[in-house]
Parts: structure tokens; sequence; C-alpha cells
């Protein structure tokens, strides 16, 4: 077990050598290595987790609003698969492009080009790969965000999926049990439920693996642990999956395109309010998926509605999130991101624009919602059907019949308009007083610089390209663990400051320096990728603890090309290590960098200043 101390000195050695089952303790640069023996790592890091947790009010996830927290849980799971979801959507979006007659002429253009189907397909696949194994990656995502195995997240979503697929195939007859193609446990079909595409299921039993695991690496020691472990999480974690959570959410989904179906019938435009209403949560939840067969029945009956209504749902939801990418400060990672995601939105694939932008922020989310509601009762009104399936967005004119294409449009436009509208004003009002689009964790709206705070502006240390956190190799790095970050692929050897302040340590290898503002905002600058096993060979620090700098003076020296010839990543990471301190209601998405550029703005409240605190950041 690895732990990064804020204070080495605090450090008693000898205590923990004696402690029962350490095996040996060790200094790496600035990183304490406590060697626990086969199993018990984990077991360790888990339980001082967890009691580090119960001492904190600020624990993730504990306190505060039941629907905030499961919020936040649904945003921090899908957040890592944004960039996934962003090219599967614009995927699918270009495949509709080239295989959809009525875009640019009466034909397709693979029709009209057939040098083209192949490439169209392979669009389409690789699109509609990324939804369809949905629960491979919520599987992977999902299990780390609770405490468990990402891997035996994403073995026990391969084993969702697979399900339906072996019985449709005529290949793995090892698994079948008659000649329909399933079998029974306990009365149940287990290859009876079809999970493609599906976000509830997944997440509910991930968190079940997540408690399976955590209790059997508790009872199962050493080399068993190794063996059985995995083994009996999944096969624990697939008959509860198979046989309880399948099963219930099957009846949930039949149930409620049961009662979808009826409201709207029976109420008319009050129903298609209700319905275009609920459409968004429908999506965040999986459960829409549940109304295929509706819509199906419904298209053979004449036309549906519900294909007009999520189509105004993923437009009001990509009007939203486009308004907030033209509130939100140029360079801004929420910028970036809401630009990438209104995209497919607009387009048929709402989930990054969703989960990504407009529920994390909440408001764009309920403004899209309304917007919606009133398009449902307008899809209701004018009876706007249509008669096939297709991509439920701008280019869903081509699923509807001439006599209801007048009809779409309004709705669609409705949609649109009043999403962006609402959420633009929303914003430019938040902006006019101060405050941040988006808010921190508490809903301390104050977070920003407003009398009795103080703003600390960190710059950039080095010159080069942005990196992607998640490509780190690291997964410390990867997933932020030791705070706030941002990567950048160095183009230079030197190594600067990122704020003014005291240089409060300075790893013996040199790879490492932190520097504290006095403000009291804590930074580390971190040179590369388990650079700290060489020795510091590469390392020329210029600075010692206890000197003072100011943003932008050098720190040390680096050799890049030494980094690289020892099979290392050279790159360098600036870390907010204590940002439960203050809220960071800024960080550049700029792709590339110069020493010196504008890298995040922190917000710090004043010691005995009065007014809202500035939340947990």
């Amino acid at each position: 077990m690895r732990i990064v101390p804020v204070d080495e000195a605090a450090v008693d050695r000898p205590a923990l050598e004696n402690v029962p089952h350490v095996v040996a303790v060790a200094v790496a640069g600035d990183q304490l290595q406590i060697v626990l023996g086969p199993g018990r790592a984990q077991l360790v890091f888990e339980e001082l987790s967890e009691r580090v947790a119960a001492a904190s009010s600020r624990a993730p996830g504990r306190g505060g609003n039941p629907l905030v927290r499961a919020i936040r849980v649904l945003v921090d799971i899908f957040t890592p698969l944004l960039p996934v979801f962003v090219a599967g959507g614009l995927l699918a979006a270009l495949n509709n492009l080239l295989a959809s007659p009525g875009v640019f002429a009466a034909d397709s253009l693979v029709e009209m080009a057939p040098w083209l189907t192949g490439f169209a397909a392979l669009a389409g696949l690789l699109g509609a790969a990324v939804f369809a194994l949905l629960p491979v990656l919520l599987g992977f995502s999902a299990a780390g965000r609770f405490g468990g195995s990402p891997y035996l997240g994403a073995a026990i979503g391969a084993a969702l999926v697979a399900a339906p697929l072996i019985e449709r195939a005529e290949a793995s007859s090892g698994v079948r049990a008659d000649d329909a193609g399933g079998w029974q446990i306990w009365g149940l079909d287990v290859l009876g439920v079809d999970y493609l595409g599906t976000v509830v299921p997944i997440i509910a039993i991930a968190s079940l693996l997540a408690v399976i695991e955590r209790f059997l690496r508790r009872r199962i020691r050493g080399t068993a642990a190794f063996l059985f472990t995995p083994m009996l999480v999944l096969l624990l974690s697939g008959l509860l999956a198979f046989l309880v959570v399948g099963p219930v959410m099957r009846v949930l989904g039949d149930a409620l395109a049961d009662g979808v179906r009826w409201l709207y019938e029976t109420t008319g435009v009050i129903g298609g309010v209700l319905f275009g209403g609920l459409y968004s949560p429908l999506v965040v939840s999986g459960l829409h998926q549940g109304l295929v067969p509706v819509e199906l029945g419904l298209m053979a009956d004449g036309g549906s509605f519900i294909f007009p209504i999520a189509a105004a749902a993923n437009v009001a939801q990509a009007g939203a999130c486009l308004a907030v990418a033209v509130a939100a400060g140029r360079g801004s990672r929420l910028r970036a991101l809401a630009v990438g995601s209104s995209a497919p939105a607009a387009l048929g694939i709402a989930e990054p624009a969703i989960f990504g932008v407009n529920l994390r922020l909440r408001f764009p989310f309920l403004v899209a919602a309304a917007a919606t509601a009133i398009a449902g009762g307008l899809v209701a009104l004018l009876e706007a059907t249509a008669v096939s399936l297709g991509a439920a967005g701008l280019l869903g004119f081509l699923s509807i019949p001439p006599r209801s294409f007048g009809a779409f449009m309004v709705c669609v436009l409705t949609a649109v308009v009043l999403a962006f509208a609402g959420t633009f004003t929303w914003a430019r009002w938040r902006i006019a007083r101060g405050r941040p689009l988006e808010k921190p964790p508490e809903g301390t709206d104050s977070a920003t610089a407003s009398p009795g705070t103080r703003t600390v502006e960190v710059v950039a240390p080095v010159t080069g390209d942005a990196v992607l956190l998640s490509s780190l190799a690291d997964p410390v790095f990867a997933s932020s663990g030791l705070g706030p970050s941002v990567a950048i692929a160095p183009g230079e050897d030197l190594v600067r400051s990122p704020i003014g302040g005291t240089v409060t340590a300075v790893a013996n290898t040199g790879h490492a320096f932190g520097v504290t503002s006095p403000e009291g905002v804590e930074v580390l600058v971190h040179i590369g990728i388990d650079t700290v096993t060489l020795r510091g060979t590469p390392f020329a620090p210029v600075v010692g603890q206890g000197d003072t700098v100011s943003a932008g003076d050098a720190l040390g020296a680096v050799d890049r090309a030494a980094i690289v010839a020892s099979g290392l990543d050279p790159v360098t990471i600036v870390i907010f290590t204590n940002a439960d301190s203050f809220t960071i209601p800024w960080m550049s998405a700029a792709p590339r960098f110069r020493s010196g550029d504008p890298l995040a703005r922190v917000v710090v409240e004043e010691t005995g200043a009065t007014g809202t605190g500035t939340g947990t950041g």
C-alpha cells in the first residue's frame, strides 16, 4: 500500500514495522510503501477509507439531499464515459447521414455512391456498439465508483449482454440446456431478459457486486483470495442479476410502458404534457428502453406519438447544452464539454448532454424537460406521429409521414428554442451575479470572488499539449485520486511554479514539488509517471523546502530525453491536493498551453469572513 504523507516527519517507521502482518516499510521518493502481503493491501486500504469517510462530514455520497446524492452518483459513473458516448453518437449520426434516404436527395448517399456502403456500415457498427453494449462500459465505471473491481464490473456487464446473444446465436452450445436455447433456475428463464442498451440494471448490480466483493475480501485471505474471490463475486452477482434484478426491471419496464400508453390515450394533450416531461428522466434511468415494444405496436396501428416526443426531448437537451456552451467562459472545460455534447443530442444521442452537462448543472436538465413537456402537448394536439424508428433528433423527419411533417417540425423547434432560451437566461442571470454555472456539490452558490473570499490564479508550469487524465498509465493520477488535476505533455525541460507561495515539499528524487499559496491552496507538481524509480537522475531542483516563489519562477530542470529513454512518460501533472478547502469555478480546457498561461481559478474563503461557505470544491 502506497501513501503520500502530508508530513513525512510524523511517520513512525519503527512502529509501523512492528504492526502485525506488516512485512516491510520503505520510502520511495515522496511515497511511503507498506508491504502487507498477499490480499492484505486492499483490505487495509478499504478499512482506512471507511474510517476516514466515517470521520469526515464531507465524505463522498454521505449526507445531503438523497436526490442530490443519487444524481452525483450517476454523474460520477457517466462522466468518464462521456468521450465514448460522444464518439458513438457522432458515428451513429454519420451512418444516418450516409444511409438514410431523403437527407441530400431522394436516394441515400450509399445508394448513389455504393463505394461508401462499407464505410457507412463500419461507422454504424462502431456507433451502435457503444450503446448496445452499454452494460459493459457502465459495469466497469459503476463498480469502480462503488468501491469494487472495475474489471469484475465489466465482466458482469458482459454476462448481461451475452445472454440474449447466446440465445440468438448458433454457437456457444456448451451453455445451452435445451433446444429452445435457454435454461431455468428456480423457474426463471435465465436468458429471457434482454439487457442490451440498458442502464439501471447494471448500476444496481454493480453496487451489489461491490458489497459482495468487500464482504468476501474480509473473509478470504492469502492465495485463496486470489483464486476464489473473483469467481465467487461473479457467481453471486450473477445469481442476483439474473434471478432478482433482471425480473424486477422487466416487470417495472413493462408496467411503465403500459402505463404510459394508457395515460396518453386517455388524457390527450395532458397526457402528452406529462409524457413529454417524464421522457428525459426515463432516459436517465434507462427505462425508456421498455417503450420500444409499445412504439412498434403503435406504428403497426398507424403511427407512434413516442418517437416525436423522444425527438423533441433530445433536441431540447441539445438546446439547453448549447446554451451552456454559449454562456460558459472561453477556454473553460465546461464549454468544451457542452460543445462536444450538443451535436450528438441534436442527432438523437442525448446521454452526453444529459449526464455530462445538463444533469450536473440540474437547472438546464429541468428546463429541457419542461420544454419537452410543452412540445409533448403540441404532439398530442397536432397529432404528430411517426411510422418508423430512426434517429430521434433533427433527422427524425425521415421517420415522419408527409401529413405529420409540419406538426413534427413545430414540436421539435418549440422544444429546442424554449430549452435554449430558458437555459441561456438562467446562465446569464447567474453570471451577472458573480456565480459560477457549475454549482459546488453542496449547493454553495456563493463560491466565487465575493466579499469574504479571495481568488488565486493558477498558471501552466510548462509549455506543451494538454493530456486527457483518463489516458494516464497510473490509475491514481488517471482517476484524480489525489485531487483535481491537469496533465500536460511538456515541450520544454524547465518546470515552473504554477502559483506564488512557499515551497512546502521537494521530493528527494526531485520529481515532485509542493507549493502552498498564502491563501492555503496546496498544489503538487508531479513530473512523469513512475519517475521515482529513476532515483533523481534526470532531475535538477533549483528550489528547496521553505523557499518563497512567485508564479512562473523555476522549480527545477528535467532531462525529458532521459525519461523517455527509460521507457517512462514525462507528463507533468498539476494536482490540487487540498481541494476540499476551496472551490475551483474554472479550469482551462485549452488543447495546448504555454508556460504561464491561465490554468485554473481558485476561490478561497478568508478566515473569519462572514457569509456562506465555499463548500467542498
